[in-house]
């Protein structure tokens, strides 16, 4: 007895001394590890034990792109393969010890009778870590490959220890589509994926069971739904015209946020004419453009790209959750975790509109608002490395080991990783900043993904709904009405609101730029697919804008996809931007919609506009930065260019160089004008400083505000004196004047910009409201 307990310490010291040394090796080397033929998986011991984990495995697509048929694809990415069969699919539980086990068997569907599902995607953990719910495919004969619906992903729940499958979402929706004429045949299948656990027990979903081709690839739009776990109480909750995929819960809102197709094949024209389309619809009509070529706002109003929308759990309060000027590859967003303290550690793939390829991304981190991201790992940037530099272009696909599919866990993450373009996913454990990495499971051949931690979690708030209706089936008739489920009120308090200094969104349009807002919807009618001249959107009506930029219309149909654009007084689009440098056009490049009896409030009329926070009354909303509508004079200028940093709102952001400054040793007797192109009522003016650097010491001990009421600036109606500056800014105050001209003047400057003895400013506020007259 004594001699065998011997040998079974022996062995286990050897076993130990045997993991110590191979999983350093595992850690370095995981892709001679993935090339074996048999399953790895570890134990989840690192500095922490991890909890259990529930993931999916299954096939990976024979082409993951429509340029080359080399590289393999990633199922269930963006609406190339969202829907894309990858049986059998296995869900399976990573336990902390290394045991799998397999809750769904795709290979032996019989083995999940009634519902027999050969494939699954996408599981999520109820918040008391009790209950999965996932995505489900049954047995059938299905197309396979890219851009395909088999009309069969249904909703399904599972207990974490394998009991109590049960089917949530059925496939008893029968409706008469004849109204979609010759599109009717392909809108007819539908499918469920996507599903998430929201706080108050119901379940969020994305699907394509409302009826309508997206704008781009002729694809299927998706839309969110919310559900109860035992399949009632089913409805929809946004009216996308293109889509709504991987939704989430902010864990401190309480809000889903979801990824967002931003698109419209319409693009803003002077030209009111119409022009027919000798195919059917039309190539120009009401202003709008199917030419993409040439539209007011330039090549910036062309949008194809998924960002980060957040709404509430009954649909209302549509705004943008996070992103940064009109970058369609900075916004980049598509599913993903959140860190427990509500960062967005996002999936990021090339291919932006996700039609064209599938998979080869990596992860970044976002934080809500107005921002950037931080790249953490795999292929997280627009590099332009191609794996296939020509013939043909591997466009999408980049250099890199591609990492995909987050999950969060304390300071741990699981991910799944792949080094090359085979896209062999196997699930891997790191630290947030994606240091540490370290092999987990993976079953070469096939791709281990979506994991989710098994374990219970801090519930997020909830939110109650305020708007309970259900939404229609259908969507209108090409002849109306457009309002059988209501309508909502569009409040926009003020359409040349600004965000504050070094908010990264772009500018409104300049004040009195906009004489009108028109109201367009544009819903799936007869178009069998993408076609950008048919369906052509209808003019719902056209409301005049007050001169502080206030609108409401009060009358705006409900669950419909809609988009504006504002008209001036002379009749065309309005640039937006600052006026010196405009970078787009104050039109829609997406859709937008809003639940029956919602007031939507919102500033602004740019991109990212609903990004700023929305004042507590409408008389604050009036209210705002006009500076960068304004008309800059200066007294002189190191370098011409730059000039318009005077009203950039950017001062801790960006270069020093970047800020106005005055010729070289000119330091007295400097100024700026700043003259707008209609009356506005000054509240304040205030200067900012410019920001220390190693080389950089400038400060502005003081400054004269002055007034003007006429455009030449000769009749002075008020002034104030200001100093010193800070980077922080330094305010002028005035009871509400009536102006056309702010004047700056540089009493007295020390220091140096860039090295550069001169005087500057970094920039100019001036908190006004816009009036009506010349």
């Amino acid at each position: 007895m004594l001699r065998w307990q011997f040998w079974q310490r022996a062995f286990r010291v050897l076993a130990l001394a045997l993991i110590i040394v191979t999983l350093p090796l595992c850690a370095r080397d995981a892709h001679s590890v993935a090339s074996s033929s048999y399953a790895v998986y570890l134990p989840l011991v690192a500095k922490q034990t991890m909890p259990p984990i529930v993931f999916v495995s299954r096939q990976i697509m024979p082409q993951g792109s429509i340029y080359w048929d080399v590289p393999k694809g990633l199922a269930g990415v963006g609406p190339y393969s969202r829907f894309a069969v990858a049986a059998p699919g296995k869900l399976m539980v990573l336990e902390p010890d290394g045991r799998v086990r397999v809750l769904i068997d795709g290979a032996n569907p019989a083995s999940t009778a009634p519902y027999n599902l050969i494939d699954v995607n996408a599981p999520d953990v109820s918040y008391d870590g009790t209950t999965i719910v996932f995505a489900g495919l049954p047995q059938g004969r299905y197309e396979s490959g890219a851009l395909t619906n088999p009309g069969a992903w249904r909703i399904y729940t599972i207990k974490a220890d394998g009991s109590g499958l049960r089917q949530v979402t059925t496939s008893n929706q029968r409706l008469d589509l004849t109204q979609f004429g010759p599109a009717a045949g392909g809108l007819a299948a539908y499918d469920d994926t996507d599903p998430v656990w929201l706080p108050d027990g119901r379940i969020v979903f994305s699907s394509t069971r409302w009826p309508a081709y997206a704008h781009y690839s002729g694809v299927r739009a998706s839309n969110l739904f919310v559900v109860n776990p035992d399949g009632s109480n089913l409805r929809r909750i946004t009216s996308e015209r293109n889509g709504a995929d991987r939704p989430l819960v902010d864990p401190i809102t309480g809000k889903i946020v979801y990824a967002r197709w931003w698109r419209n094949h319409r693009f803003p024209v002077n030209d009111m004419s119409t022009i027919p389309d000798p195919n059917g619809g039309y190539i120009q009509r009401d202003g709008l453009t199917a030419n993409r070529n040439n539209p007011v706002g330039g090549e910036t109003m062309f949008r194809n790209a998924w960002q980060a929308a957040t709404i509430n759990p009954d649909g209302t309060e549509l705004a943008m959750w996070a992103g940064v000027f009109r970058s369609e590859d900075a916004n980049h967003i598509y599913g993903g975790a959140f860190t427990p303290e509500g960062d967005l550690i996002a999936n990021y793939f090339p291919m932006y509109n996700m039609t064209e390829a599938a998979g080869f991304g990596g992860l970044r981190r976002y934080r809500r608002g107005a921002g950037g991201y931080t790249p953490l790992m795999g292929v997280a940037t627009f590099t332009l490395d191609y794996v296939n530099p020509r013939n043909p272009t591997s466009f999408g696909i980049f250099k890199g080991q591609y990492v995909t599919d987050p999950d969060v866990s304390n300071n741990w993450m699981v991910v799944s990783l792949a080094r090359d373009i085979g896209q062999d996913y196997g699930l891997y454990q790191t630290q947030i900043d994606g240091s540490g990495l370290r092999l987990l499971y993976d079953n070469p051949g096939t791709a281990e993904v979506r994991a989710r931690f098994l374990a219970p979690r801090p519930l997020p708030p909830i939110i109650p709904d305020r708007i309970t209706q259900v939404p229609s089936l259908l969507p209108p008739t090409a002849a109306g009405p457009y309002d059988n489920d209501g309508t909502f009120i569009f409040d926009a308090l003020n359409v040349y609101a600004n965000g504050p200094v070094d908010m990264d969104i772009v500018n409104a349009p300049p004040v009195g730029s906009a004489r009108t807002i028109r109201f367009f919807i544009d819903h799936q009618r007869t178009s069998p697919g993408s076609f950008p001249n048919l369906d052509w959107p209808i003019l719902l009506s056209e409301l005049a804008v007050q001169p502080d930029g206030s609108v409401r219309n009060s009358n705006v149909p409900a669950n419909v996809p809609l988009f504006e654009q504002l008209r001036g007084p002379n009749g065309t689009v309005p640039l937006t931007g600052m006026r010196s440098n405009p970078d787009g056009a104050a039109h829609v490049a997406g859709m937008n919609f809003g639940r029956p009896g919602e007031r939507q409030r919102c500033v602004g009329c740019h991109a990212g506009h609903t990004l700023i926070p929305v004042p507590p009354t409408d008389e604050a909303a009036r209210w705002s930065n006009l500076a960068p509508g304004a008309t800059i004079r200066v007294s002189s200028a190191l370098d011409s260019r730059y000039v318009s940093g005077l009203t950039d709102r950017r001062v801790m952001k960006g270069e020093v160089w970047q800020y106005w400054r005055s010729a070289a040793n000119q330091t007295s007797g400097q100024w700026v004008t700043l003259t707008f192109p209609v009356p506005v009522t000054v509240r304040q003016v205030r200067l900012y400083n410019p920001r220390s650097t190693p080389n950089t010491d400038l400060q502005v001990h003081q400054a004269t505000v002055r007034l003007f009421s006429d455009e030449a600036g000769a009749i002075e109606v008020a002034r104030q004196t200001v100093g010193p500056l800070t980077t922080f800014g330094a305010g002028a105050e005035f009871a509400d004047v009536r102006v056309r001209v702010v004047r700056v003047e540089i009493d007295r400057v020390s220091g140096r910009v860039d090295g550069v003895t001169c005087a500057s400013l970094a920039e100019i506020e001036v908190i006004a409201r816009g009036e009506a007259g010349n």
